[in-house]
């Protein structure tokens, strides 16, 4: 071999096998090392698109918490990020399609149990080469791609029949359910929930739970011992886990489709009637206090002007409406500052919210269910009602429209007559345990009738405000209202302007029914119906209506008397075909069971100790698709 080197042939023929051996060395390097890079740019775009994608679904949950419950496909904004250093100029697009999931039950040891609502989160990352303008003019995008699917669950109070924060009244005493109460649905206490035996019902006289019953303490009854499987025959839960009851309607203040001021005034009402999928919306500003003087008479009409015992001083305030406004509410959560007057027939997915005290004026209705019969078919109708305070059942007002007098939810027994409630409620109110009257409360208006003197022509002379003119006011320890001297009073007669339709010599006491389809969650049980006089809150002397000090007894017998100058007839009565001896309404009460497979838009959202809303179940990498 040493001789081929002295040849130079030979040294010819080494130098281009040494020379072929170089350039193949040095393409099988160069190929080494361009694999590598391609290598490495394949592995950093793979582990990166990865991080995106879990922040994506990250940021996925983040506006499944500000949407709410996800009704539509939403898809969000594409996000664009570049990355620029020395070994590459990369651009990844961001992307996240957020729909609705399936529901699921929660607890497998009943019929019906926690029913969760899931909320999808599909999220893509795709990868251009270059950035800015050289990525945006680049059809082509790179082989790598990530795709993952985020599952979140959520609930909302809509899923309760009955929810209750504090099985106690404002006055903090015992409210029981008893034999006329007939649930169907989901109950729920965080306290103790008191039964006791009456009379009525289908139990004999015992309440009827046809849904599952859970409370985080436990059920005590007030008559003894009873069956459990006769009494809670959807099944019983105590010592249930705490569900915390939120204090802000925060889905849809978030949402920000203000209805009147942008700000809370208590001296602000806004009135809203809904019709189908638009509404119709007053303003009432009422106005600062003006002081009155009234001459006092006994009697009155006085025999004698120029002589009167005394003078009453007082404030009053009008209250003057104005229009507001025209306006959709399609599939679409309102939020109110101020205190709401709210009633109509409803079309399409709505909630409406407000800062303050919501008054149900007349039915709340679903465009495409008859007033009365169950909306399980209704698929496009569904209705949220949500109050910072409480929800409150207007007794009675006077129209700003018609400028009439209106007692639209007063109604007879038969047909279930009195006021129909389409709507999942929640009364978010806090009072704190020195205010139990301010907890949110469902319940209604004027629950202590007495009647008053309404305003008389005699001999084309009208006399107004008689009662004023007749007796002391306002009350104090001293003089009671309606006396005229000191420790004297006349029980019969109401405190003027408790009634919001006052003076009324003939005021309501049994109302009919409230009937429900649809669900109840309240920081504290309100009454929905009264004694006469209630035992376990004596008020006898006192006249305090904010903390539920509305005089003597409501019976006919205590009240009723006939005036002692006019001659009429003073007393309260039951509504036109309502029975019963008391005051107020009777219930009948339904859940709404598409409420098991949806909510209304916005509804406050269930959360219990050491959970948060929207609470991820899994997340799972699949083989990506061209585009969401």
């Amino acid at each position: 071999m040493f001789k081929m080197f002295k040849r130079p042939s030979g040294n010819i023929a080494l130098a281009m096998v040494l020379a072929v051996i170089g350039a193949m060395s040095g393409f099988t390097l160069s190929s080494l090392a361009m694999r590598d890079v391609v290598a490495f740019q394949y592995d950093y775009e793979g582990l990166q698109t990865t991080i995106f994608l879990r922040s994506e679904a990250y940021r996925g949950q983040k506006i499944a918490q500000r949407l709410g419950v996800v009704f539509i496909p939403v898809k969000t904004s594409e996000r664009n990020v570049e990355i620029s250093h020395s070994a590459m100029r990369k651009t990844f697009k961001i992307q996240s399609l957020l729909s609705q999931g399936d529901l699921v039950s929660t607890t497998d040891d009943v019929v019906i149990g926690d029913q969760a609502q899931r909320t999808i989160v599909k999220s893509l990352v795709k990868t251009k080469a270059g950035i800015g303008q050289t990525a945006m003019m680049n059809p082509k995008y790179s082989m790598i791609k990530k795709y993952g699917i985020y599952t979140l669950e959520t609930e909302t109070f809509a899923k309760f029949m009955y929810f209750t924060d504090t099985d106690e009244s404002p006055n903090e005493t015992n409210v029981y359910f008893h034999g006329p109460d007939i649930l169907h649905g989901r109950v729920h206490s965080n306290t103790n929930i008191w039964i006791k035996k009456t009379t009525g019902g289908v139990n004999n006289g015992w309440p009827v739970f046809y849904g599952w019953v859970s409370t985080h303490g436990e059920v005590v009854s007030f008559s003894g011992s009873y069956n459990e499987n006769e009494v809670f025959q959807g099944g019983l839960s105590e010592g249930y886990a705490y569900t915390v009851f939120p204090e802000e309607a925060s889905s849809i203040r978030r949402r920000g489709n203000v209805v009147g001021p942008n700000y809370n005034n208590p001296n602000v009402i806004m009135y809203v009637d809904v019709n189908n999928r638009g509404y119709t919306a007053y303003i009432g500003e009422v106005q600062s206090p003006r002081a009155e003087t009234v001459d006092v008479f006994n009697p009155y009409p006085p025999e004698n002007p120029d002589t009167y015992l005394y003078q009453n001083q007082y404030t009053v305030r009008d209250t003057i409406w104005d229009f507001y406004e025209n306006g959709t509410c399609q599939n679409q959560s309102k939020w109110v500052h101020n205190k709401l007057w709210i009633k109509g027939k409803f079309g399409s997915y709505q909630t409406w919210g407000c800062g303050d005290t919501l008054f149900l004026l007349d039915d709340i209705l679903l465009q495409g269910t008859p007033r009365g019969t169950n909306p399980i078919s209704n698929v496009t109708d569904v209705v949220g009602l949500v109050a910072e305070k409480s929800i409150v059942i207007k007794y009675g007002y006077w129209d700003p429209v018609d400028t009439l007098r209106h007692h639209d939810n007063c109604g007879p027994d038969t047909d279930f007559g009195g006021i129909w409630i389409y709507a999942a409620m929640a009364a978010l109110g806090k009072g704190g345990p020195l205010h139990p009257q301010g907890d949110g409360v469902f319940t209604f208006e004027y629950q202590h009738p007495h009647p008053s003197v309404p305003d008389v022509r005699v001999n084309n002379v009208l006399y107004t405000k008689i009662d004023l003119r007749r007796y002391r006011f306002p009350h104090r320890t001293s003089y009671y209202w309606a006396s005229n001297t000191a420790n004297n009073r006349n029980l019969r007669i109401d405190y003027p302007w408790y009634n919001p339709l006052w003076p009324e010599r003939l005021p309501y006491l049994e109302r009919g029914y409230i009937s429900i389809y649809g669900s109840v969650s309240q920081r504290r049980r309100g009454f929905v119906h009264r004694s006469y006089y209630d035992i376990e809150w004596p008020s006898y002397n006192d006249w305090d209506q904010p903390i539920d000090y509305c005089g003597p007894s409501s019976s006919p017998g205590d009240v009723g008397h006939n005036d002692p100058v006019f001659g009429f007839q003073l007393t309260n009565i039951n509504y036109p075909g309502a029975s019963g001896s008391g005051t107020g309404y009777k219930k009948n009460y339904y859940y709404d069971d598409r409420f098991y497979r949806t909510s209304p838009i916005d509804f406050p959202e269930v959360n219990r100790e050491d959970e948060t809303p929207f609470a991820a179940v899994n997340w799972v990498i699949k083989p990506p698709p061209e585009s969401l």
